[in-house]
């Protein structure tokens, strides 16, 4: 298991690198480098707390100790979805941002999913455990991605 957390917690790491929007306005460009400061801020505080909880599990760390680090990790997820709803958005990148909320409430859900796996575990379970965070690892990946590179090529073009 602790392969995988690990693994999440390093795809995550690069969470967000949104460009300071240099372009535009005076007040346009305090908003897009306000936006790009507070999201940058969320992710870093994310990325601390995953790679934190990540050292928690080990070969040797049971499944009960498991499935608190994994709860420890949801939290981490919804204090990163709850940081990323209190920023103030550019209308520009209004949908953009909401992609980016979305993928980090669906991973969180999938976290979720995994740890309730865990409530009984026998090989079968940690191994469906582990097919679900690498699963959701993967999808949440693409999705920041996609909405990072959408908000950048929008804040870039203004």
């Amino acid at each position: 298991m602790s392969g995988l957390l690990k693994m999440s917690a390093l795809a995550l790491l690069a969470f967000v690198a949104l460009a300071l929007g240099a372009c535009g306005g005076g007040d346009e460009r305090e908003m897009r480098n306000d936006y790009v400061r507070q999201v940058n801020n969320a992710q870093n505080e994310f990325a601390q707390t995953v790679t934190t909880v990540s050292e928690q599990i080990t070969e040797k760390s049971s499944s009960s100790q498991d499935r608190k680090t994994l709860q420890q990790f949801q939290t981490a997820i919804a204090d990163v979805v709850t940081d990323l709803r209190e920023i103030d958005v550019p209308p520009a990148v209004e949908s953009e941002h909401e992609q980016l909320v979305e993928a980090m409430t669906a991973f969180g859900e999938q976290i979720r999913k995994a740890t309730a796996v865990l409530r009984n575990p026998d090989s079968r379970k940690i191994a469906e455990a582990q097919r679900r965070i690498q699963s959701a690892t993967q999808t949440v990946n693409v999705r920041v991605e996609q909405a990072i590179a959408a908000i950048n090529s929008k804040l870039a073009q203004q």
